[in-house]
């Protein structure tokens, strides 16, 4: 009697896990009946090559003088690439791209990206800038690119006055890196199921797309005497754009900023002019989204000397007129035909030691905002 009852136990268990079997078989195959043929969203569809145009004035080529300190410059190693909708502007995929390399065509950034099928505005820019800000960056039509501005404490330890600068109340920003830009408008991506999983990202065109940086890069100089008196020197140049519209390169014209930077001193390279004082010529490279084409206003650019006596001289000067001539504008090249005359204070001894060299100019940083 035990044993039957036994081997009817048996069955019964058997009967049950025949009945779970079957079950999950049922919900399997139930499961299996509503799963599309075509996925929406297929793994690393879209191919992504994006080549850079690095010829930028003043930075690779079209120097006023090949002899003069080159400011620095980096390729980029690091793009961001976003797809938004084109009716919605609404952001569907980003993804960072950092695989670079060099061929006949130039230097390029290049990787995959998910991207389910529809139709896109698309925008690429490098992603490892110094000072540089994007706002709005969930979006292809709102974003805007925009430079670190200085706190008041920055600017107190950096410019003791700005002299006679008529624009002495703009907010003071950090001058922006090169930002190179890639847009693509109504991108269509329709060619990728689970059996084709591959395309490549070209423009109207047909062409793999290029970067283009939206910032200019100016060279300024002009002449000083009595630069041994010279520890560092900074300037600040007003009536700039502080941002530029991403998606169509054009300044924000209601945000205006004063750009500063620093000095080169020409006597490093023996740089001097030919006239009989024997001056020595300052110069610099800076960046800037650009000039604001205000109507009324003015540019000034504003330099201020701190002397090894502990003392600050402060020159101004209007240059509003200069950025209408063509070496201004087709060049870039802001030549100041002045001397500025450092002047030691009453009673300083100006001989001997006091008399450093100035290979040493030093270089004003400022805290950066993380």
């Amino acid at each position: 009697m035990e044993r039957r009852w036994t081997m009817n136990y048996m069955k019964l268990r058997c009967h049950h896990y025949s009945f779970i079997m079957w079950l999950l078989i049922l919900i399997l195959c139930s499961a299996c009946e509503h799963r599309p043929l075509e996925t929406p969203y297929p793994k690393e569809n879209l191919f992504v090559k994006i080549y850079f145009d690095e010829n930028i004035r003043n930075v690779n080529y079209g120097f006023y003088d090949e002899t003069k300190k080159r400011p620095e410059y980096n390729s980029p190693q690091l793009m961001r690439i976003i797809f938004c909708d084109q009716e919605s502007d609404k952001l569907i995929t980003e993804r960072y791209l950092h695989e670079c390399g060099v061929d006949e065509k130039g230097y390029y950034i290049q990787g995959y990206v998910n991207v389910p099928n529809g139709r896109y505005n698309v925008m690429a820019y490098n992603f490892d800038t110094k000072y540089i800000k994007v706002e709005n960056n969930g979006t292809y039509s709102n974003m805007v690119a925009t430079t670190e501005y200085l706190t008041e404490s920055e600017e107190n330890r950096i410019f003791k006055s700005r002299g006679e600068n008529a624009n002495a109340d703009e907010p003071i920003y950090r001058q922006p890196d090169h930002l190179f830009v890639s847009r693509i408008e109504d991108f269509e991506v329709n060619t990728c199921d689970i059996y084709n999983c591959s395309d490549t990202l070209k423009t109207a065109e047909n062409k793999l797309p290029t970067a283009e940086s939206i910032v200019k890069t100016y060279y300024m100089q002009f002449n000083v005497k009595g630069v041994e008196y010279v520890r560092s020197a900074v300037a600040l140049i007003s009536g700039m754009a502080a941002s530029k519209n991403m998606h169509t390169g054009e300044m924000v014209m209601d945000h205006v900023a004063s750009i500063y930077f620093g000095l080169n001193n020409g006597k490093e390279n023996n740089l001097r002019t030919t006239d009989e004082n024997k001056n020595t010529v300052a110069y610099a490279s800076f960046n800037t989204f650009g000039k604001l084409p205000y109507t009324e206003g003015y540019i000034d650019i504003t330099f201020e000397f701190n002397t090894v006596y502990n003392t600050v001289q402060t020159e101004t000067f209007r240059v509003t007129d200069m950025f209408e001539t063509d070496e201004v504008k087709e060049k870039q090249w802001i030549i100041i035909d002045k001397i500025i005359e450092i002047v030691p204070p009453e009673g300083a001894d100006i001989g001997g030691g006091m008399s450093p060299g100035v290979s040493e100019w030093k270089e004003i940083e400022g805290s950066i905002t993380i």
